[in-house]
C-alpha cells in the first residue's frame, strides 16, 4: 500500500479536538469496537498533529507497536489485534515501508511520507460518524421521553388505588423500573400497554375521583444546603486557582477546558477526565486519584502529566507512562513522600509575587527573577520529577 495516502481534510471549522470528542462520545458502542481498539484509536489521534488534518495532507503516526503497547500498558499482541479491528472497520489504514518497518518523514511540520498508521479513512468518514452520533442522540431523547411518560402513567394508576388496574400495570412492568431498559421498541410496547390500562381507568367513574389530585408525591426533594464536595470528602478546592493552572497547561488542554464553559474547577476537572482517557489512563486509576486526592487535585495531576508527555523524547521530565505516573503521584501523596498540597500552595500569586522564591518547590536562587509563568512551569517540572520518581 502506498505510504503517501492523503485525505480530504476535516470540514470547515472542525478541529482535531472535535474529532477526538466525537470518538469519545461515540465510544466503543457507537463505533462497534472493543474497548482496546477504542483506546488505541484515541491514542493515535492524540499522537497526531493539528496541521495533519488539513486537506491534501498525510495524517499518520509511525510509532512502533511495542512503544504503543508500553504507552497504553498493553501487550504488543493486543495492539496488533486492535489495529486489525480498526482496519476492518475502515477507521485506519496500515501502510508499510520497504522493509516492513514503521517510519516516516516530517519536514517543516508537514509529513512527506509515512509508513505506519494512517488516519485518512477516519478523517474521510467524519461526516458519517457525526450523523451516527446525532441519530443516537435523537434516539436517546426518544428513550428518555418514553421513560418519563411510563413513569407518569404508572403514578396515575397507583394514585387511583384500584387493585385490579395496579395488578395489570405490575404485570406489564413487574419491578416498575424502566432505567435498565434501553431499547425504544420495548419501551414503546410498555407505554402502549399502560395506555390501555389508563383508558380503562378513565372509563371507571370511581377511579376518576383521583384525577384532580395534586401531584404531591412527585415533587422533587430539593436540598437547601450546598452538598457539592470532592469525591474524597476533602476540601473541594486546592489553593491554586483554575485560571493560574490553565496558564501552564498545554494548548490542547486549554482548548478542551474552554469547550466546557468558563475557566473554573468544573471545566478543568472535565478536561482532565477527558484528557486522562486520551492519555490511556484507565477509569479505575482516575477514580482512585479522585478518591485519594480529591477531583480538583487529581485534575491538576493530569494537567501536569499531559504537559510532560509533550516534552521531547529523552527529556528528564517526560512522562512516558501516563497511567503509571498518576498512580505514582497518588501513592507518593498518600504516603507522605510527595507533598502535593505544598507544591500547589506555591502557585499562589502572593507567594510567587512576594519573595520571588518558592521554598516548598526548592527553586534555585537563579530562578527567583523569572516571571510568574516561568516559576509556575518550573514548579510543574518539579512535580514532574516526583511523578517520574514515583513510577
Amino acid at each position: 500500500m502506498s505510504a503517501t495516502l492523503v485525505h480530504g481534510g476535516l470540514p470547515e471549522g472542525v478541529r482535531r479536538i472535535d474529532l477526538l470528542s466525537l470518538v469519545e462520545d461515540l465510544g466503543k458502542r457507537g463505533l462497534s469496537l472493543s474497548s482496546t481498539a477504542t483506546r488505541v484509536l484515541r491514542h493515535y489521534i492524540w499522537r497526531s498533529r493539528d496541521d495533519d488534518y488539513r486537506a491534501g495532507r498525510i495524517c499518520a503516526v509511525w510509532d512502533r507497536v511495542n512503544r504503543t503497547a508500553d504507552d497504553l500498558d498493553l501487550c504488543s499482541r493486543a495492539i496488533n489485534d486492535a489495529e486489525r479491528e480498526l482496519e476492518a472497520k475502515r477507521l485506519i489504514a496500515r501502510t508499510t515501508g520497504g522493509n516492513g518497518a514503521r517510519s516516516g518523514l516530517r519536514c517543516g511540520g508537514v509529513i512527506r511520507w509515512a509508513a505506519g498508521i494512517n488516519l485518512a479513512p477516519l478523517i474521510d468518514r467524519y461526516a458519517d460518524l457525526l450523523a451516527a452520533w446525532e441519530a443516537r442522540e435523537l434516539e436517546q431523547q426518544a428513550i428518555d421521553t418514553c421513560k418519563a411518560e411510563i413513569r407518569r402513567m404508572r403514578r396515575f394508576i397507583r394514585d387511583a388505588a384500584e387493585p385490579d388496574l395496579m395488578a395489570r400495570a405490575d404485570a406489564i412492568l413487574p419491578d416498575g423500573r424502566v432505567a435498565p431498559i434501553q431499547r425504544i421498541e420495548k419501551l414503546e410496547a410498555i407505554r402502549a400497554a399502560l395506555e390501555a390500562v389508563l383508558a380503562d381507568l378513565a372509563s371507571d367513574p370511581r377511579a376518576m375521583k383521583t384525577s384532580d389530585r395534586p401531584e404531591e408525591n412527585s415533587r422533587p426533594n430539593i436540598q437547601n444546603q450546598d452538598s457539592s464536595r470532592s469525591c474524597s470528602g476533602r476540601p473541594a478546592e486546592p489553593t491554586i486557582t483554575p485560571r493560574l493552572a490553565l496558564e501552564v497547561a498545554s494548548e490542547e488542554f486549554r482548548l478542551i477546558a474552554s469547550g466546557h464553559g468558563d475557566p473554573g474547577w468544573p471545566s478543568l476537572v472535565e478536561a482532565s477526565r477527558q484528557t486522562a482517557s486520551w492519555l490511556g489512563i484507565g477509569q479505575r486509576t482516575w477514580g482512585k486519584a479522585c478518591s485519594s486526592l480529591g477531583r480538583e487535585r487529581a485534575a491538576l495531576c493530569v494537567l501536569v502529566i499531559d504537559r510532560n508527555t509533550r516534552l521531547q523524547s529523552g527529556h528528564r521530565y517526560q512522562a512516558r507512562h501516563a497511567g503509571k505516573c498518576l498512580s505514582g503521584m497518588v501513592r507518593r501523596a498518600t504516603s507522605g513522600g510527595f507533598n502535593l498540597d505544598g507544591l500547589l500552595r506555591a502557585f499562589q500569586r502572593d507567594e510567587l509575587a512576594g519573595s520571588g522564591a518558592v521554598s516548598e518547590a526548592s527553586l534555585p536562587e537563579s530562578d527567583q527573577g523569572q516571571s510568574m509563568a516561568s516559576l509556575t512551569a518550573q514548579i510543574l517540572s518539579r512535580i514532574g520529577t516526583a511523578m517520574g520518581d514515583a513510577t
